[in-house]
């Protein structure tokens, strides 16, 4: 199975810039009852745009409406092959969208030596 690849431009300098090769290869496989599989595979970039757009200005004071939330509510109708709401979708990714945090802050804090 091809993987999605980040080759850095130059690894000495982390501003220097990356490429992403195969950016769709990988994917996350979710367990769903809405296929006869029993899970849908959606590729790992489209799952952290899609949550990004979900929870966009959450811990703000702009948390209104937003054309970024219902091209998310759009892109997850879609994979699942259903009709749900924006409030659905956020409540039932909220462990998804923390575990995403997370990972990512770590990967900040080690790419920061902290």
């Amino acid at each position: 199975m091809t993987e999605t690849k980040v080759i850095k431009h130059d690894p000495e300098n982390p501003n220097s810039g990356f490429t992403i090769e195969k950016p769709y290869a990988t994917k996350v496989r979710i367990i769903t009852d809405t296929t006869p599989e029993g899970f849908i595979e959606i590729p790992k970039i489209t799952v952290f745009g899609i949550l990004n757009f979900l929870y966009v200005g959450e811990r703000t004071k702009n948390d209104r409406r937003c054309g970024f939330r219902s091209r998310a509510v759009s892109e997850l109708n879609y994979w699942f092959n259903t009709k749900k709401t924006f409030k659905f979708w956020r409540k039932a990714l909220r462990p998804l969208y923390e575990q995403h945090l997370l990972e990512t802050h770590k990967e900040v804090a080690k790419d920061m030596d902290l």
